[in-house]
């Protein structure tokens, strides 16, 4: 009831995938070579574009339902912190745990990290239904690390899924949501905008 309708952080964070979607994704994606030799951006910008429109579809339903799960989300600076936090995390992730990864576009990891973030936040309020959450996101890479369901999905974007990020994000968004519970907190912070 205390929520507003139009959640400002999560509808200027949708506007920025669709508008990305528009720029030509090669330009962006995530490549280590081109990192490397000084692209270092594409460690960030690599997440926030996609391989196809049923890419970024999926992505930005996954977004909304985050949204309905935890109508509290969070502020637009802290989000844009979480989001290069959470993009760095996987891009390093990346670098050293698959060095034959030629490439990657996709915000599915950052959602992961979202997700954890959101949950982390809302064990104050609902412990069982966060924790609830966290054991889904584990089941959910869990089952997409023994290969389940993935074809469809790897046919439907155009690509292969990379649960390695997913998995990533996760522990991004744990980290993340650990090192904030160490930092005071203003009341503004739980703000829905």
């Amino acid at each position: 009831m205390g929520y507003r309708t139009v959640n400002k952080p999560a509808l200027a964070l949708m506007a920025l995938l669709a508008i990305l979607f528009l720029v030509p994704a090669s330009s962006l994606e995530w490549r280590p070579d081109l990192a490397h030799s000084g692209e270092w951006w594409r460690m960030v910008t690599g997440h926030l574009v996609h391989l196809n429109g049923w890419h970024l579809a999926l992505n930005l339903a996954g977004l909304a339902v985050v949204l309905a799960l935890y109508p509290r989300f969070l502020p637009l600076l802290t989000l844009a912190i979480a989001l290069i936090w959470l993009a760095i995390f996987i891009s390093l992730g990346l670098l050293f745990l698959l060095p034959e990864q030629h490439g990657y576009r996709g915000f599915s990891g950052c959602l992961h990290g979202l997700a954890a973030i959101l949950a982390i936040r809302g064990f104050r309020e609902d412990r069982v239904f966060s924790a609830s959450i966290l054991v889904l996101l584990a089941g959910k890479l869990v089952i997409e690390s023994v290969g389940l369901g993935l074809a469809d999905t790897t046919n439907l974007i155009g690509g292969p899924v990379v649960w390695q990020a997913h998995a990533l994000g996760l522990a991004g968004g744990l980290v993340f949501a650990g090192l904030s519970l160490l930092t005071p907190r203003t009341p503004r912070q739980s703000s829905p905008e």
